[in-house]
């Protein structure tokens, strides 16, 4: 049968892939999965029909060697989990398909089943658990290949393939997709194979990260350094000339600079003759974001980055009092986070505690606010330590919060699900933590992601716990990093989580228990009708 090069090439990365991730070779580092996928592509490209790649794949897989890992002790947590909570996410069935890689192949392929625990310091994936969550997740030992030449087709669709395939198996909400994966990869080949630089490289693969709908996703030079990216969020926020938020289904400014001619409450609807709807259109395919609803908040920074170069004069055509107005910007820079309160806690009037936890408070501030008539937890910003040690003190036992799903060692593609409690535990009296048992309110909205989300709802598990506000963005659990091709790397979310009610997070956030709502006119006031809603509800709750 004559197959397209696009099917060609998608074939040997679905079968390079899985091979990868499941035969002793690459697992105990015996070869180079990239050297051998880098000597395909040339071959596979060349050939015509289904059944010339199909003998070719056969013949590479004979030439890796026994399947042998050199050890049968199956992987435990896999051997001892339930079968009702291993969930697969990789619809792995087309590697026994004769019909789609003939009988030699398929067969092949048939060898490669259950993985038995053995050392994967030399393979292409190990596994980690994070000390404060317990969470396990993939760590990814890859070539980063600094030196790429941007225009080598094999090392572009080298950088294609290793993303496609990390995300395949160990990328757990396949189900949230609004796309089939597969198609995704058929899809992007060609796009892929028509650049020859830098930039189509990157925006070729942000194509393919965008179709995650993920907040965790990101692309950069180096991993994640989460002190580094606190000092940068700072950074950022300090140039900004102002901020703009999504209210009322608008981009609304809610921050200015002294300097700045912009006003509280402006409705921005053109930046140089470029309307906000025609950008938002031209940066989407490129901006990953887990809820469209929320998708002007949360990238206000890169649609005027697409209008504007940074820090330079732009007119800009704003709707302020019901009349269009237009305004000389000497500079624009949008800040991509909201900016947080100094302080790591205060008391409002009323002997109302507010802490913030963007400024990493510890729970030792309890004691202080021990006194305090009600507490208001301003989680519209980023927790950066999770506010774990904070939990026990809003709960007299602990409860379950989560149902975790881990990426299974033994099986690529297939997670397990296990249920995580938090909250007092017996012994807590001791080291000083007591019951917080007067009016909590949570502030949260689609600035709430990863461990601002965890720590509302872990705190919201409390008796005496409101969440209120707007819906938090959806990217939930632990972040894992992946090296790309060319020196960058690549995030994205790997842990599978649920709450403790099976309802789902990801692509769907948080839902307050009280909704409240900005508006422009609260904004254009200088108000924030978040903290004020809260303030009364303590009131009206003492």
């Amino acid at each position: 049968q004559p197959a397209t090069e696009v099917e060609r090439l998608s074939k040997l990365c679905r079968v390079w892939g899985y091979v990868k991730y499941t035969h002793p070779a690459f697992l105990l580092g015996q070869k180079d999965w990239d050297e051998e996928l880098l000597a395909l592509i040339p071959q596979v490209r060349e050939l015509e029909t289904n059944e010339e790649v199909n003998a070719l794949l056969h013949e590479w897989f004979t030439s890796l060697g026994e399947i042998d890992y050199g050890n049968c002790e199956p992987v435990a947590f896999w051997a001892e989990a339930a079968e009702e909570d291993k969930v697969v996410i990789a619809d792995t069935s087309w590697t026994t398909d004769i019909e789609y890689l003939g009988t030699e192949l398929a067969g092949d392929l048939g060898q490669l089943g259950e993985i038995p625990d053995i050392r994967r310091r030399k393979g292409p994936v190990s596994f980690q658990i994070q000390s404060i969550t317990e969470e396990t997740y993939p760590v990814f030992n890859e070539n980063e290949y600094p030196d790429m030449d941007f225009a080598n087709q094999g090392y572009r669709l080298l950088g294609l393939f290793r993303a496609w395939n990390v995300l395949e198996y160990y990328f757990p909400y396949h189900d949230l997709m609004e796309e089939d994966w597969g198609a995704c990869l058929k899809e992007i080949i060609p796009i892929m194979l028509e650049g020859n630089d830098q930039d189509s490289y990157l925006n070729t693969i942000l194509r393919l990260l965008t179709k995650l709908h993920d907040n965790h996703v990101g692309l950069a030079l180096n991993p994640i350094d989460p002190t580094a990216t606190a000092a940068s969020h700072a950074d950022l926020i300090a140039k900004a000339t102002f901020s703009a938020e999504e209210v009322e289904g608008r981009l609304v400014v809610s921050g200015t600079t002294d300097d700045c001619p912009l006003a509280l409450g402006d409705i921005i609807l053109k930046m140089n003759g470029m309307s906000i709807e025609e950008t938002v259109q031209r940066v989407k395919p490129y901006t990953p974001c887990s809820r469209d609803s929320a998708f002007l908040s949360r990238n206000a920074y890169y649609i005027f980055r697409a209008m504007v170069s940074i820090q330079e004069p732009a007119e800009v055509t704003v709707l302020r009092d019901g009349k269009e107005e237009t305004v000389l910007c000497e500079e624009v820079f949008v800040s991509p986070l909201r900016a947080a309160p100094l302080e790591e806690y205060r008391i409002l009037d009323g002997n109302i505690g507010l802490i913030n936890p963007a400024n990493r408070p510890q729970a030792s501030i309890m004691q202080d606010l021990r006194d305090t008539d009600g507490l208001i937890i301003d989680l519209r910003q980023y927790t950066w330590n999770g506010m774990y040690p904070f939990y026990p003190y809003f709960t007299t036992e602990h409860v379950p919060a989560f149902i975790h799903g881990y990426a299974a060692e033994a099986v690529p593609g297939v997670y397990v699900k296990e249920v995580h409690s938090i909250g007092y535990h017996p012994g807590d009296e001791e080291r000083g933590v007591y019951h917080y048992d007067k009016p909590v309110v949570v502030l949260i909205d689609e600035f709430s992601q990863s461990a601002s989300e965890r720590a509302a709802w872990s705190i919201g598990k409390g008796e005496n716990v409101v969440l209120m506000g707007q819906n938090t963005i959806g990217a939930l659990s632990r972040v894992a990093e992946a090296p790309l091709p060319g020196g960058f790397w690549f995030t994205f979310t790997s842990v599978r989580a649920e709450l403790d009610d099976g309802s789902q997070v990801q692509r769907v956030g948080l839902t307050p228990d009280i909704p409240v709502s900005r508006t422009v006119q609260g904004i254009k006031e200088g108000r924030d009708e978040l903290m004020e809603a809260a303030v009364q509800y303590i009131i009206d709750n003492q």
